[in-house]
This record gives C-alpha cells, structure tokens and sequence, in this order.
C-alpha cells in the first residue's frame, strides 16, 4: 500500500511512482510508441505461448494416433489366434510382444526400455510417459485376451522427438514475434510522429502569437478528428481574446480622446479663473463652468465604471456564479422610481414624462394583473439595472428634445419576455447613426452640442456634453439579461428605443 510523506513523497515499496516518474519525462511520442509496443509485447507473448500449448496437444495427440497405428495389426492378430505368427514391424516402430507366462515373442524396443515390459505387463491399458534411463517414451499398452491367456502389446515412440518439434516450432514463433513487435514499434512511432505533425504546427502557429497576435491562426486539418476539433476551438477562443483586446484597446483609446477635451477645457477654464482672480464675478462665472466640466468628467468615469462592472459581472457569470432574477413587479417598481428621477431632469426644459405598466395576464384568470395565486414572470435582471435602462434613455431624449416635448416610457409583459419601450416626440437621428447606435463613444453630430444645464438646486444630474456610453450600457444591461437592445426613429417623429429580456427560464415564483 502506498502512503505519502509529509513533503509530499510517496513511500510506494513497489515503485510505481519511480517507474512512471521517467515515463513523464519523455515525450508523447515516445510515451505512445513504448506503451503500444509494451502491450503488442503482452499479445505476442500470450499468443506464443497459446499456440506452443495448441502445439504440444496435436504433437501429443499425432504420436498418440501413430503409436495406436503400430500396436493395432497386434492387437487384432492375438484377439484371434493363440499361437500368433507375429511380423516383425517396420523401419523405426518400437513395438514388443509379451506372452501370457511374461515371454518376450516380439521386441524391436531399446535394451533399456525392454528391461521396463515386465512391469508394463501389470499395468492397465493406455497412453502415458515413461522415463528410462535419463529418456522420455511415450508408449500405449494393449492387453489383447485369447484362449491363450492375457498378452501385453506395448507401441512405444521416443518423446524427445516431439520435444525438437516443439522448442523449434516455438523458436520459430519467438523470432517471428520478435520481428512482428519491432515492426510493429517502428510503425507506432511512424503514425505518432503522423498524428502528431498537426500538434507541432500548432505549437508553431501558437509561437507566433507573441510576435503577430493580431494575424495568428491555428492551422485546421482537413480531418474531421479531435485534432480538428482542437485547432476550432482554440481558434474560436483567440478570435474572442483578440476581440476583448481590440475592444479594450479601443475603449482606453477612445476614453482618453473623449477626457482630453474636458480636461483641456478645464485646464483652460481654471487658467482664466486664475487671471481674474480679481473680478469676482468673472471668477464665479469660471468656477462655475468648471463645475460643469468637472460633472462631465465624473459622468465618463461612472460610465465607464458601469461598464467595467457590467462585464466583470458577464465574466463571473460564465464562471459558473448564478445571476439572480427579479419578479415583474419589483421592476414595474423601479420603472416607476426611475421615471419620478427623470421628471426631475425634466422639469427643467418643462418636458413631460409619462408611463404605463401593462401586468401579466393572470394564469387561470379572465384579465390582467398580479396576485391571487397569479404565477408572476422573472427575469434576470437586478433592479438596478432596470433603474439604467430607464435613466440612461430618457435621460438621452430629455437631453435631445426641445422644450416642452413629451416621453412615454412603458413596462409590459409580452409572451416570454418583458419589453420596456421608450418613445419621445423629439427630432430623431440620422439614419446613419442607427447601426453604431449602442457603440462606445458614438454619437450623432447634434448630439455633441452642450445645451443649458438644468439648474443644480433642483438635484438634477446635468445632461450636456454625453460621454457616448449611456446606450453602451443599455445594449450591455440587456445582454447580460439574454435581451436585445433596438432603437427606430418613428415616422410621426420622434425617436423609440426597445429593450427585450426574456423570461428567466423555471424562475417563476407564486404571489
């Protein structure tokens, strides 16, 4: 039984371990050569000897027959006459005759074998091995019974002669075995080194990756085998790394474009605040500009933060981590919280904002609502990102509608999904900006011109100058929830932007 040191050596009196220790040290080649040599080895040496022992048995089984074959003219001769005229036998047949009063009538035996038939004369008929004299025989005996009395017929053939047959026949197996292993070997290594040959194209694509990541690719073969499979999957994971770095890479090089401009602005700003540090009004007017920067500063970072979080919650939840689900009507709550914090922003540029919750049909029930044994739908996503989604678009068209225009925001449940929509009545945007429309750092060009700040005692966040990130963090909200994030510009006017999460599948809890 093998047990383990406290540092961690295994004290295995069979030595497992240290034969298998240099094995892991070759390579996978080799490792694949001498463990299919070494079980060929096994095969071949079960079938020599299966064949040796088959041998032995016909060899065993032929003398038999040929011994029956010297006695049987014998045999059939006494049964039917007492006073036999007995031929003498053929070239190399040990044969011998014993009379019932134990007389020798006919012998073509060896001395030392014919010294051996007085005792034979007792024993029972059959096969059997005799050892006279340092020598192995093989005799059968017969008892033929005539009037005369009882006769001994004894057939005898020397052993050693199957034994030749035997040891040459198995040397004879041996070298063919031996042959057979080592080519057998040989062919091993050659398919190894075969089979493998995808393998070091790999390992010297994979070398590459450090100097061109960007061009790199795993070579596939045309074989559909597990190889193949290997060089997809792998490939399939550098085009997502290289995907996650490009972004990365865009998004410190976009974030540093767009935090030059306030930062420049700023620096500019607290430059002027400085000269005229003696005009009151001047520096209250500067210091207050800069505030306004300084808000455009920390509304990038916290979306860049949003996102940051966003992802790194993606990235656990592909780890296995288990993402919570919220019922319909915690995120009708939150709906209704958020719209209350848009009409704050709202107020300002006097821009209503309406909303409308549409609740699940009842199971079992002739109308809508929630309760009375209702089963309500859940959906994986948290309060707070609902509380985004319905911040970061209406904030948008609060920003982009002039004053007095009008939002409707709506939360409803459709058939496994829940839709939140909001439409505005402003002036859309390009047609253009559509497809780029939940990229990081893209906006339409009206977009980029600050407007008049709502004033801060109210508690509004201010609004001009977006970063770009708002409907980012809306398409990324709504994946991570398996949703869609869409938007259209609407032929009355207006703009209409549509988040879809599906239903959490089996997470539906009883109110």
């Amino acid at each position: 039984m093998s047990t383990t040191t406290p540092d961690g050596r295994s004290d295995d009196p069979t030595g497992h371990r240290g034969l298998a220790r240099p094995l892991r040290l070759l390579s996978l080649r080799a490792r694949i050569t001498i463990g299919s040599t070494a079980i060929a080895a096994v095969v071949i040496v079960l079938l020599v000897l299966v064949m040796r022992f088959q041998v032995v048995s016909v060899v065993a089984n032929a003398t038999h027959t040929l011994l029956d074959a010297d006695a049987d003219p014998y045999v059939a001769t006494l049964e039917i006459d007492s006073d036999p005229d007995l031929s003498q036998p053929g070239n190399a047949q040990l044969v011998a005759v014993v009379s019932p009063s134990g007389d020798i009538v006919l012998s073509t035996m060896p001395g030392r074998l014919e010294r051996a038939l007085g005792s034979l004369t007792e024993e029972q008929a059959g096969t059997r091995v005799i050892d006279v004299a340092n020598s192995q025989y093989r005799i059968v005996v017969e008892h033929p019974i005539n009037r005369a009395g009882r006769w001994t017929v004894v057939a005898a053939r020397n052993s050693q002669a199957e034994a030749l047959v035997v040891d040459d026949l198995t040397t004879t197996l041996s070298l063919t075995g031996l042959a057979i292993l080592i080519a057998f070997g040989v062919a091993s290594w050659v398919l190894a080194t075969t089979a493998l040959r995808p393998v070091n194209r790999m390992r010297r694509e994979a070398e590459r990756l450090s100097v061109a990541p960007e061009r790199a690719e795993l070579p596939v073969g045309p074989a559909q085998d597990e190889l193949a499979s290997l060089a997809t999957t792998l490939n399939a994971f550098l085009a997502r790394t290289r995907q996650a770095t490009e972004r990365e890479r865009q998004m410190v090089s976009d974030a540093s474009h767009e935090l030059r401009t306030p930062l420049a602005i700023l620096t500019t700003q607290l430059d002027l605040a400085s000269l005229d540090g003696d005009d009151a009004v001047a520096l209250a007017a500067h210091i207050e500009r800069a505030k306004h920067s300084v808000a455009r500063l920390s509304r990038l970072a916290n979306d860049l933060l949003a996102l940051s979080r966003i992802e790194e919650s993606e990235r656990r939840e592909q780890d296995g981590a288990e993402q919570p689900t919220t019922g319909w009507s915690d995120l009708g709550d939150e709906v209704m919280a958020a719209v209350d914090r848009v009409r704050l922003i709202a107020s300002a540029k006097d821009i209503t904002v309406d909303f409308d919750l549409e609740a699940p049909v009842a199971v079992g029930g002739s109308g809508p609502g929630i309760g009375g044994g209702t089963v309500e739908p859940r959906y994986r996503l948290d309060t707070g990102g609902m509380a985004q989604l319905v911040t970061n678009i209406a904030g948008n068209a609060v920003a982009a509608l002039p004053r007095g225009g009008g939002i409707f925001v709506s939360w409803r449940s459709a058939e496994g999904e829940g839709v939140l929509q909001i439409t505005d009545d402003g002036p859309g945007v390009p047609e253009s900006f559509i497809p780029v429309a939940f990229d990081r750092f893209t906006r339409p060009d009206e977009a980029r011109k600050s407007r008049p700040n709502p004033d801060p005692a109210t508690g509004a966040i201010a609004m001009p100058g977006g970063s770009g990130l708002g409907l980012a963090i809306v398409r990324a909200i709504a994946e991570r929830a398996g949703g869609t994030a869409s938007l259209r510009n609407v032929r009355s006017g207006g703009l209409e932007v549509t988040v879809r999460i599906p239903t959490a599948d089996g997470c539906h809890s009883a109110q």
